[in-house]
């Protein structure tokens, strides 16, 4: 009966602090020409007051859009929303195009 009990504290207490774990994984873009961008789901949810709702379904629907272009892109939709040279890197450097899309 005392070990159920420290183990529930114990598991409690690692339940309280552990980090917050950020659903949706990461999400693989195909893209040929520029290279595939892996999309972490992680790493965007460590911006400051960031929430899932950000994005979902504002920006991007839950689930996978077929395809995202350089069109989209210079039409500030999807990624450029927040990737405008402001919020976060901008996207109409050539040169920032391999910070996300690697070959």
């Amino acid at each position: 009966m005392i070990v159920s009990v420290c183990i529930l504290c114990f598991a409690a207490l690692g339940a309280a602090f552990a980090q917050k774990k950020v659903g949706g994984g990461d999400v693989k873009y195909e893209s040929k020409k520029q290279g595939a961008v892996l999309f972490s789901h992680e790493t965007h949810m460590k911006v400051p007051d960031t929430k899932c709702n950000a994005c979902h379904t504002k920006v991007f629907k839950m689930k996978k859009e077929a395809k995202i272009t350089e069109a989209d892109h210079n039409a500030n939709t999807y990624c450029a929303v927040c990737h405008d040279g402001k919020k976060a890197f901008g996207l109409k450097d050539k040169a920032d195009c391999a910070k996300c899309h690697k070959k």
